[in-house]
């Protein structure tokens, strides 16, 4: 009987041996790491978001606002006991409307009672919209509870359920 035994030589073991560690290491810190994806919501975030609206919408920049919504977004408004449901599209539309029609222009918006989970988060908001037409001025007051997420860098407004005050002046 005889018996063949075949030794790789030792480099060879080793390269085999490290290959297998690092894709160990590879795999096991793609697991663990937060993707940018999946990061964390900020108050921060959250100013940024409050001031980058107000920017776009007093520049009437409608792309600008566009890129701060979710493409799913929602938002519920209610007024004297009505209720409207509004997508992205339905939104961006009544904005350009009220730019459309009016000589002077002013939005504002503040975020407060922000609560964060994730990459979600929900803050109180009131937004003012002022609107001159035909030396008319109206105040467009809206009180909303709004659900941001954060994808990737952005921070979207993706629920929103508004109570809406118009005030002629």
């Amino acid at each position: 009987m005889t018996i063949t035994l075949n030794f790789q030589p030792i480099d060879k073991i080793r390269k085999q041996v490290r290959s297998k560690l690092w894709l160990g290491l590879v795999m096991a810190t793609s697991l663990t790491v937060p993707t940018l994806a999946n990061a964390e919501i900020t108050q921060r975030d959250i100013d940024n978001y409050g001031t980058a609206m107000a920017a776009a919408a007093n520049a009437k920049s409608i792309s600008r606002v566009a890129s701060l919504v979710a493409d799913d977004a929602l938002i519920s408004v209610s007024r004297k006991g009505k209720t409207t449901t509004l997508n992205k599209s339905n939104y961006l539309n009544l904005l350009q409307n009220n730019w459309s029609k009016a000589t002077r222009y002013g939005y504002d918006i503040q975020l407060n009672n922000v609560v964060s989970s994730g990459n979600h988060a929900k803050a109180d908001a009131i937004t003012t919209e002022v609107i001159v037409e035909n030396n008319v001025t109206t105040r467009l007051v809206t009180t909303s509870r709004i659900t941001f997420t954060k994808s990737g860098n952005s921070v979207l407004l993706s629920r929103a359920i508004s109570q809406l005050v118009i005030e002629k002046h």
